[in-house]
């Protein structure tokens, strides 16, 4: 009796057992968490500049942090790099729809380097580069040296690429080792020249760089590069006439937002005709000591129907407080037959010769071609300095130069002729 008793309890228990261990097995399987595997976005940035539709911005908003430990991360070309200021909207268009800039120096093109050769890829980077050296002397490390931006953007429907220096004379020194044959195309007393390669910019960062370009134009310590002259010349008028980038309220509202230096910073305006806003991404990419922070957004804007500011001419070596922005009346015609190049007026300063005796002669000048100096300093009369690299309006001028700051020989007064 007592061992029947003792069997029934230990069957009873061992059923309890199975049971208890059935139920929290499942229970356990029901409520487990799955795991989300996040997207690696070592590569983001390559996706965004070549639109890839199966992002969702969304989702990949925000703040993380990629290791430089998979050494085939793209990102890993920003190891021990400096981080720079964005100020690429002091030269682009103000019809700029997408900018990239990344801060660029030796230890990116050496890092560069190192990316392309744990992904395999060093083989035809390397090819190119000891045809460069071999044939026309020319070193890319050299180059890289004396770089401290490169980058892209979009205007119209064209892409611009551009190198920025501190350095700009040795930077013309190089391209002059690989200049074309040809003649430098001449628009407006301003030279635009072609290289003998087109993949300059494939050997500094080439997995964002992919198109070719070989023409180029020298804008003070920027250099742009294109396809061809017309893109060149429309950012050249551009420049001239103040109409920039650092202007249009999109970027003035993006550049608001922007607290922190970074290596890498990518901007593109999202928006679509059916936004009841716009829509500004912006992607930014800082390498710090043990991986990338990386830190995506998307800005919203009241939509603006504010059109490009034409003629608008800023000292930008100037302080904000000092800066004057006017704009410059265009001059009209008598009639559309007589719509025609006029010529100009210019007064070239004599070494030593200060800016108040330079306007007695200039309003001489003036007179003589039937023009008030008083009528037409102001509107139409530009101070070009900087060996015709700066273009400053009339009061400018005035501010920075009358009884204070001593001109510089090659400074001059321009203006165009025009009909009253």
């Amino acid at each position: 009796m007592n061992k029947t008793i003792r069997n029934i309890i230990i069957i009873i228990i061992s059923l309890g057992s199975i049971s208890y261990w059935v139920f929290t097995g499942v229970n356990k399987k029901d409520n487990e968490t799955p795991k989300i595997e996040k997207e690696e976005n070592s590569d983001l940035i390559i996706r965004l500049i070549n639109k890839d539709s199966t992002l969702i911005y969304d989702s990949i908003k925000g703040v993380e942090t990629i290791s430089f430990s998979d050494s085939t991360n793209f990102t890993n070309i920003l190891k021990n790099q400096e981080t720079e200021e964005i100020n690429i909207g002091k030269i682009i268009p103000y019809t700029t729809t997408e900018f990239l800039s990344l801060s660029y120096s030796k230890k990116t093109l050496n890092n560069y380097k190192a990316y392309l050769k744990n992904n395999n890829k060093f083989q035809e980077w390397d090819s190119l580069n000891t045809s460069l050296k071999t044939n026309l002397n020319f070193n890319i490390l050299e180059l890289a040296t004396y770089i401290k931006e490169i980058g892209s953007f979009r205007s119209n429907t064209s892409v611009c690429y551009y190198i920025k220096s501190d350095e700009a004379y040795n930077v013309v020194s190089l391209l002059n080792l690989i200049e074309d044959s040809i003649t430098p195309q001449v628009t407006k007393r301003h030279l635009y020249y072609k290289i003998n390669t087109d993949n300059l910019f494939q050997l500094l960062a080439g997995d964002i760089f992919t198109e070719k370009k070989s023409y180029y134009l020298n804008l003070g310590d920027y250099f742009i590069f294109s396809s061809d002259t017309s893109e060149l010349n429309y950012i050249y008028q551009s420049s001239e006439e103040g109409n920039t980038l650092e202007y249009n309220p999109l970027y003035v509202n993006y550049k608001s937002k922007q607290y922190s230096k970074y290596g890498l910073n990518y901007y593109s305006d999202i928006t679509t005709e059916d936004d009841t806003l716009n829509r500004i991404l912006s992607y930014q990419l800082r390498g710090e000591q043990s991986g990338v922070i990386s830190n995506l957004n998307i800005f919203y804007f009241e939509k603006t129907t504010e059109k490009v500011v034409e003629n608008i001419i800023v000292d930008t070596t100037l302080s904000e407080e000092e800066q004057i922005i006017e704009e410059i009346i265009k001059s009209s015609t008598e009639s559309q037959e007589e719509v025609i190049e006029l010529g100009e007026i210019t007064y070239l300063l004599k070494n030593g010769e200060t800016f108040r005796s330079a306007t007695v002669k200039l309003k001489s000048e003036l007179d003589k071609n039937g023009y008030d100096y008083n009528k037409v300093k102001t509107n139409h009369v530009y101070f070009i300095i900087n060996n015709g690299k700066t273009k400053l309006d009339w009061n400018t001028a005035i501010k920075k130069y009358l009884d204070k700051k001593q001109t510089s020989e090659g400074d001059y007064f321009f203006m165009k002729k025009f009909y009253y």
